[in-house]
């Protein structure tokens, strides 16, 4: 089950910028104009990790922090 709670936003590298990224997987931020578009960013940016990963047990972290922003990124306005 998705939980969009998982997503953070702070504040983006500029005044009109805001910054994502997944509660367990720090490391991986995406920046955005509005949350929304910094999480359909870092959702790409998740899907092209989730290509590379070998380990089962990273993949599912990977795969549950893909469904994680993809909840965020429908629950925005």
């Amino acid at each position: 089950m998705a939980d969009q709670t998982q997503v953070i936003v702070t504040s983006g590298a500029t005044a009109h910028s805001v910054q994502v990224h997944h509660h367990d997987i720090p490391e991986l931020r995406a920046d955005g104009e509005t949350p929304a578009s910094a999480a359909v960013n870092l959702a790409q940016d998740l899907a092209r990790e989730l290509d590379g990963v070998a380990d089962d047990r990273r993949r599912e972290l990977f795969e549950r922090a893909h469904a994680d922003v993809e909840a965020f990124i429908k629950s925005c306005p």
